[in-house]
């Protein structure tokens, strides 16, 4: 095995004849790769510049329903799966609908986003309901669902002893 050293650059700035990049540039461009690797994996992990908010896992989720693609839309759910969520999102893909965030109140670990969606002169707001999951904001199709569908009342009947 044998080790070639660089010749470095020469005056006019070229390479040396020997084809090589110089030592310093290589570990420059190794160092450059490699942080460029961290930035990534970090922004990928949700560290760093692009934070999970409430508002925007929420708009992520509607965006995946509304294009259809539901196996994007149950990652972005604190139970990972769509289940039996009856959600009308996929049904107002079609052109002439928006959405828009409406209003964000955040209490701790939990947040209410409200959608405004939006078609010909009409306007209806939704209520989803967000979770903090470790350092991620997910959409909490249980705890949305119960702001949506009124609970049962059980009334107390007297017994009969």
């Amino acid at each position: 095995m044998s080790t070639r050293v660089s010749k470095g650059i020469g005056v006019s700035g070229k390479p040396a004849p020997s084809g090589r990049v110089p030592a310093a540039r290589g570990r420059g461009a190794a160092a450059g790769l490699c942080l460029a690797l961290l930035l990534l994996s970090l922004a990928v992990h949700g560290y760093g510049c692009s934070s999970s908010t409430p508002e925007r896992a929420v708009r992520d989720f509607v965006a995946a329903r509304m294009a259809g693609n539901d196996r994007r839309a149950a990652e972005l759910t604190v139970e990972g799966d769509l289940g039996e969520y009856p959600g009308g999102e996929p049904y107002l893909g079609g052109s002439g609908f928006s959405y828009r965030v409406s209003e964000v109140l955040v209490e701790g670990d939990g947040a209410r986003v409200t959608v405004a969606f939006s078609w010909d002169d009409q306007e209806v707001e939704v209520p989803y309901v967000t979770r903090r999951v470790g350092s991620r904001w997910k959409v909490s199709l249980e705890e949305t669902l119960e702001g949506w569908l009124p609970s049962p009342q059980v009334k107390d009947e007297p017994r009969a002893d």
